[in-house]
């Protein structure tokens, strides 16, 4: 071999040891290889999964929407409600109070005239036992007067048996003959001969009785 080609060309005659290869020695960088190495992994998502969860979530968020309406509907029903019962309650309130307060008036005005009524029958009564009394003392006084004048005849007394006895207690013992008759009637006529004296105590009480029943 020429000394020319020598210097070109590798001399395998002579024994060269090879490099020592360096800890992973890789044709990608170190830092690739840690980070694919020790990297999470990756999340699959199931879509499926996801919607039904929103789908329920929604489901849920909605009833509770309509559950909230629903109960505020109920509780605005329930003061409505509340209004209208307290409404009619202070209207029958009213309606009974005017009632009872026309009720009132009324019994009173009965009452009053009731009272009258009873007071004018009771007065009417008085009046008459009164008035016949006083009518028997005054027929009794006219009779006298005319025994007095002189008159001799015969009398004779119709009317009721309580001022018959009136009359009787107030003539005595008379010379002239007395003749009683009693009757239902409350006037008093006295005859004597052809005169007639006669009391007129029906017409007056009639007059009281009517004012009474009024």
């Amino acid at each position: 071999m020429s000394g020319a080609l020598a210097k070109y060309l590798k001399d395998f005659s002579q024994f060269v040891p090879p490099e020592a290869p360096s800890a992973f020695d890789l044709d990608m960088p170190v830092s690739s290889f840690e980070s694919d190495f020790f990297a999470e992994p990756e999340i699959v998502v199931d879509l499926e999964e996801e919607k039904r969860k929103a789908f329920a979530d929604g489901e849920i968020a909605a009833t509770q929407q309509a559950k909230e309406a629903h109960e505020n509907e109920l509780a605005a029903l329930r003061l409505a409600h509340a209004a209208e019962i307290e409404a009619i309650k202070t209207r029958y309130e009213d309606e009974i109070a005017t009632h009872l307060a026309t009720s009132v008036i009324s019994m009173k005005q009965t009452i009053a005239a009731d009272v009258e009524q009873v007071c004018l029958r009771l007065f009417g009564m008085v009046m008459e036992r009164d008035f016949a009394e006083k009518a028997a003392a005054d027929v009794s006084a006219k009779i006298l007067q005319e025994i007095e004048g002189g008159f001799a005849g015969t009398i004779k007394i119709t009317g009721p048996d309580a001022l018959l006895s009136h009359i009787r207690k107030a003539l005595g013992d008379v010379d002239n003959q007395v003749d009683y008759d009693v009757s239902t009637d409350i006037d008093v006529k006295v005859q004597m001969d052809n005169s007639v004296l006669m009391t007129r105590l029906s017409e007056f009480f009639q007059s009281v009785r009517g004012l009474a029943d009024e």
